[in-house]
C-alpha cells in the first residue's frame, strides 16, 4: 500500500504543475518534437501492441499511447493515455483521493474521476483497467468524438 502511494506520488511529481509536461516531455509541442523527446526517455514500441510505448517513469514500468487522430489542430497530440499496472485493490480510490488534493474534481461517473488541470481546458480522467489504473490527459487540442 505504501509502495503504491509512493508510485502515485512519483507519477504526479513527474507530471509536475504543468499539465502538458509528462516525464519531462512537453505535450504542447508538435508531434515531431514529442516523438524526439519520447525517444530520448527510452520509451520503446511494445511488442504486444505497436501503437503503445513502454518505458520506466520514476522507476515504474508504464505504457503510453498518444491520440493523434482526434485533434482540432493537425500535428498536435489530442490525448496522452498512461496505463500504470498495479495489483493493489485500493489503487483506484487511493489515487483518486490523492488527485482530489492536487486538482479540482469536475465529475465522478462510471467512466472514472474527471479533473480540471489547467484553465486552458486540460483535463485528466482517472479510470480503472483490468491491470491497474489509467490516466487519460485530454489536451486543448483534443476533439471529442460525437
Amino acid at each position: 500500500m505504501k509502495k503504491l502511494f509512493l508510485i502515485a506520488c512519483a507519477l504526479m511529481a513527474s507530471v509536475s504543475m504543468y499539465a502538458f509536461d509528462f516525464d519531462g516531455i512537453n505535450l504542447n509541442g508538435t508531434v515531431g518534437e514529442i516523438t524526439k523527446a519520447v525517444a530520448k526517455k527510452n520509451y520503446v514500441t511494445s511488442i504486444e501492441d505497436p501503437n503503445t510505448l513502454t518505458g520506466l517513469c520514476q522507476g515504474t514500468k508504464i505504457s503510453l499511447k498518444f491520440n493523434l487522430e482526434d485533434v482540432t489542430e493537425k500535428n498536435r497530440v489530442g490525448q496522452l493515455i498512461v496505463d500504470v499496472p498495479t495489483t493493489s485493490a485500493n489503487a483506484y480510490l487511493d489515487n483518486a483521493q490523492l488527485l482530489n488534493v492536487i486538482y479540482h474534481q469536475v465529475s465522478n461517473s462510471s467512466a472514472g474521476f474527471l479533473y480540471e488541470l489547467d484553465a486552458d481546458g486540460t483535463t485528466l480522467l482517472l479510470s480503472k483497467t483490468d491491470n491497474g489504473i489509467r490516466l487519460t490527459y485530454n489536451t486543448p487540442y483534443y476533439k471529442e468524438k460525437k
